[in-house]
């Protein structure tokens, strides 16, 4: 009856715990299609993994510059990058999911508009 009884309360006590999602690998370079209120437009993302943290690196024919900042939970992105918008700084927040070399979401353009993006890996063999 105590084996029994351990037993339940062991299965009880890891069914409780939260599990770990398995990591995203997000390293390459990725089309990233922006739609808002304003148009269309791709560019390159890279994704670098720089010890515990991803940094990310937004490439188009007028340069490259780092995003402000870059967060992965799970399949789960979020990246920040500030912009000049006719002459006045714009921070834009994309939350997107990650799934099958793809991440799809939403763009949100300071609080002032929203559009949705897209992002497919450039080539799927190098992750």
């Amino acid at each position: 009856m105590k084996r029994v009884a351990c037993t339940m309360l062991l299965f009880v006590l890891f069914a409780a715990l939260p599990f770990a999602q398995a990591a995203t690998d997000l390293a390459g370079e990725w089309d990233l299609t922006t739609i808002s209120p304003v148009g269309e437009n791709t560019n390159t993302v890279e994704f670098k993994k720089e010890g515990d943290a991803w940094k990310a690196l937004a490439k188009s024919p007028q340069g490259e510059r780092p995003y402000d900042s870059t967060a992965v939970d799970g399949n789960k992105v979020t990246l920040v990058l500030t912009i000049d918008f006719q002459g006045q700084p714009m921070t834009i927040t994309y939350s997107g999911t990650v799934a099958d070399n793809q991440i799809n979401g939403s763009a949100d353009f300071g609080g002032l508009a929203m559009g949705s993006f897209s992002a497919k890996r450039k080539d799927p063999a190098a992750k």
